[in-house]
């Protein structure tokens, strides 16, 4: 029975084959907070996404931080000056969501659960389409990547396809 059982494995794991250099399995990095977020690089970022489940939805006000151009230089003091202007979104009841900009909420957007344009994996989307006059393109989508600490896409819809721009990150743990 021993014997059938290691042949079973040992079958089973010549079949799979050896692991290759094209499908390295990464771990998902420790994620404490926003700021170890915005000092990823563009690939870490969107691996994390991918790894990441959609977790609950936050509620109220989060506090939030942009990423552009990640793994650059410059995305650490951008996120920080972006942050004077933007400082996060707070989630309503009733299915929608209105972003913290100079300390008032400004853009409205429809909040529901859909697709990730990224890989179609459930995401919760914040869509401008219809409640924004100033954004009406622009979709937003987050998963989360530590409890109450999620990671965000920002696309614009173009012609030829949807254009992912920035990612961000939101906060919805209590302060300390």
């Amino acid at each position: 029975m021993r014997t059938a059982s290691l042949a079973a494995l040992l079958g089973t794991t010549l079949a799979a084959g050896p692991a290759s250099a094209a499908d390295p399995v990464v771990p998902p990095p420790c994620v404490r907070g926003m700021n170890d977020l915005v000092r990823m690089g563009r690939c870490e970022i969107e691996a994390l996404y991918r790894q990441s489940e959609m977790g609950c939805p936050p509620c109220g006000v989060t506090r939030g931080r942009a990423i552009f151009n990640p793994g650059s230089r410059l995305t650490v003091p951008t996120s920080r000056v972006v942050h004077l202007l933007w400082q996060g979104k707070v989630f309503t009841d009733d299915g929608m969501m209105v972003n913290r900009v100079l300390g008032m909420r400004a853009v409205r957007a429809r909040v529901y659960v859909g697709g990730s344009w990224l890989d179609g994996k459930p995401s919760l989307v914040m869509d401008y389409c219809g409640t924004s006059k100033l954004f009406p393109d622009v979709r937003d989508e987050v998963r989360e990547v530590s409890p109450g600490l999620y990671l965000g896409l920002t696309y614009i819809r173009r012609d030829t396809g949807p254009e992912l721009t920035n990612f961000f990150t939101l906060d919805a743990r209590p302060r300390r």
